[in-house]
């Protein structure tokens, strides 16, 4: 009788037998493997938290044994939404197509994996009205956060990425994020409008420390609902309303094309509305 080895061949399929591991092992293997790229510390974070409810679900199972089925359950159980499980497939993806590399599966289970529908509803951004009362509130109470906010709704800066960012990095040729400080790695160098150059020229903490306290206590007295992102959706939506130009406002974003930004940030505000966004100053 024809006896199986592993890592061995089967002579029927040809296809190579994995090498048996427990998911757990080769969770190890994989963060210590990872720990010679050069990730950012949260970036590394985040990895490790994933793999390790990875291997808290699937205690004792084996890496062969996790099967599509099983993390599309996973998913369901957790209640997780669209965004989330894509991010959480963004960090144990690379894992396990790392896996097939090193011979422990044949194939990646996250390969067609079923996600939710995405959520349609509309991205959330302030009015010039609340982009005033936020600026004028943070100006009296704390002026110091002012280039934190100024340079999120006005440059569409995100917010990692300003607190990546020191003084040194902006100029009168524009905001220069460099791409160990970009969310894609890419440098970009982003415009500089006639209103932002007013704000920045207040000066202010750069980074900010003790971020989300002191921003939690300007929404409060400004009377503004936060939402996810909303700084950048603010400056993306009314930048395209007034320059009209998917390609510019995309470029200025930091996006490849044109797909994300239709996707992510739909025009919701008219040009007269976006006249008066940028017509803020100090």
């Amino acid at each position: 009788m024809l006896k199986y080895q592993t890592g061995a061949h089967d002579l029927f399929s040809q296809k190579e037998i994995p090498n048996y591991i427990t998911l757990s092992d080769a969770v190890c293997r994989y963060v210590d493997a990872k720990k010679g790229q050069d990730l950012r510390t949260s970036s590394f974070k985040q990895i490790k938290l994933y793999l390790q409810q990875l291997c808290i679900n699937f205690k004792g199972k084996q890496c062969h044994e996790i099967s599509t089925s099983m993390i599309e359950s996973w998913f369901r159980k957790c209640g997780w939404k669209r965004s989330t499980i894509d991010g959480v497939l963004a960090k144990i993806g690379p894992f396990f197509n790392w896996c097939v590399r090193e011979k422990y599966i044949s194939a990646s289970p996250t390969k067609g994996i079923m996600r939710p529908k995405r959520d349609e509803s509309e991205p959330c951004i302030f009015s010039p009205d609340e982009v005033a009362r936020l600026l004028s509130v943070s100006f009296n109470k704390d002026p110091k956060l002012l280039p934190y906010l100024t340079l999120g709704l006005f440059a569409g800066v995100r917010p990692e990425e300003t607190m990546r960012l020191n003084w040194d990095n902006i100029t009168e040729h524009g905001i220069n994020i460099s791409g160990h400080k970009a969310k894609t790695r890419q440098r970009r160098l982003v415009t500089i409008a006639d209103n932002l150059a007013a704000w920045l020229k207040l000066r202010g903490s750069l980074p900010p420390q003790n971020r989300q306290k002191r921003l939690e206590a300007i929404r409060r007295t400004a009377d503004v609902t936060w939402g996810h992102d909303i700084m950048r959706h603010t400056f993306a939506n009314y930048h395209l309303a007034y320059h009209g130009s998917p390609d510019r406002t995309a470029h200025e974003l930091g996006h490849r094309d044109t797909n994300m930004l239709f996707r992510h940030y739909r025009q919701l505000v008219t040009r007269e509305e976006a006249e008066k966004f940028w017509a803020i100053y100090p």
